[in-house]
């Protein structure tokens, strides 16, 4: 349901679809709902007229139908094909392989939006664009802020309470073997937050320019809206390219070591959480 004041998180709105909210029982609910419950998920970034909501409410729905038909059988063949391979003894480079590809999905659902999203964009006038950019730059310094408040030690900390409390729900009970695994690659983690930063910066200064240049053709912004939408790493510095395929590594790794440490009992938890994924998402593909 959108609010009466029509305001929309125009950016998360249309990028909302991109998620599977496998949540128990709930996920068909929410995924078949997504159009409307976007309203109560996201904060407000545009005000929208009656038409512009509109065209936001049928591209998440006519987004989503594709994304059913589409995209969900691709991301239950990806579980299928994790499962088999920590059911063996898979290597470091296998699993990196693995979610490279699972993880261009992502790419493959942005290209698919890019061109409505670009037509929404250019359906907004000034005060709009102004009102979206400052969102976004206020949504950006509350991070910051947020990112400041904490120590290094103190995030790190959180970030294994998070891990172990990740790796519990899939193994259930760990040994203090894996426990120390989980620790020693969480202590290897290399933190970028602060160039995660800069690439919205830079990428948030490209919509800036494409949303206040007067002398801008249609053509000339919708080229410019295409690149910000769908090459993401055209923002992304070296550096932020080469830590991230970094803690790829790191992360593929550290399964690695944990799968030559799991119990029967362990592996049959395991189990039971992709069928429980797999049967979730067979749900959303009925319904």
């Amino acid at each position: 349901m959108f609010k009466n004041n029509n305001k929309f998180n125009l950016k998360a709105g249309l990028l909302v679809v991109l998620t599977l909210l496998l949540s128990g029982c709930s996920a068909s609910f929410t995924y078949n709902n997504i159009g409307w419950l976007s309203g109560f998920w996201i904060d407000d970034y545009v005000d929208l007229n009656k038409q512009q909501e509109q065209t936001v409410k049928n591209l998440i729905k006519e987004t989503r139908d594709w994304h059913r038909k589409t995209q969900l059988p691709l991301y239950k063949a990806d579980l299928i094909k994790l499962q088999q391979l920590l059911a063996g003894s898979p290597s470091k480079a296998q699993l990196i392989s693995h979610f490279t590809i699972s993880k261009g999905h992502w790419q493959t659902l942005v290209n698919k939006i890019a061109n409505p999203v670009i037509e929404i964009a250019s359906s907004l006038d000034a005060e709009q664009r102004q009102q979206f950019i400052a969102a976004i730059s206020e949504t950006m310094r509350e991070e910051q802020q947020e990112y400041e408040q904490q120590s290094e030690q103190k995030r790190k900390a959180e970030r294994l309470e998070e891990q172990i409390e990740r790796y519990e729900e899939w193994l259930g009970k760990l040994s203090q073997q894996q426990v120390t695994l989980i620790t020693v690659a969480n202590n290897n983690h290399i933190s970028s937050f602060k160039l995660w930063q800069q690439y919205k910066q830079t990428r948030l200064d490209a919509l800036t320019v494409a949303f206040s240049d007067q002398a801008i053709t249609a053509g000339e912004f919708a080229q410019s809206m295409a690149r910000i939408i769908t090459q993401r790493q055209a923002f992304m510095s070296a550096e932020l390219i080469h830590i991230d395929q970094q803690n790829l590594a790191l992360y593929a790794n550290l399964l690695v070591e944990l799968r030559g440490s799991l119990t029967a009992k362990q592996i049959n938890h395991a189990n039971e959480k992709f069928a429980q994924m797999i049967e979730q998402i067979d749900d959303l593909l009925t319904d």
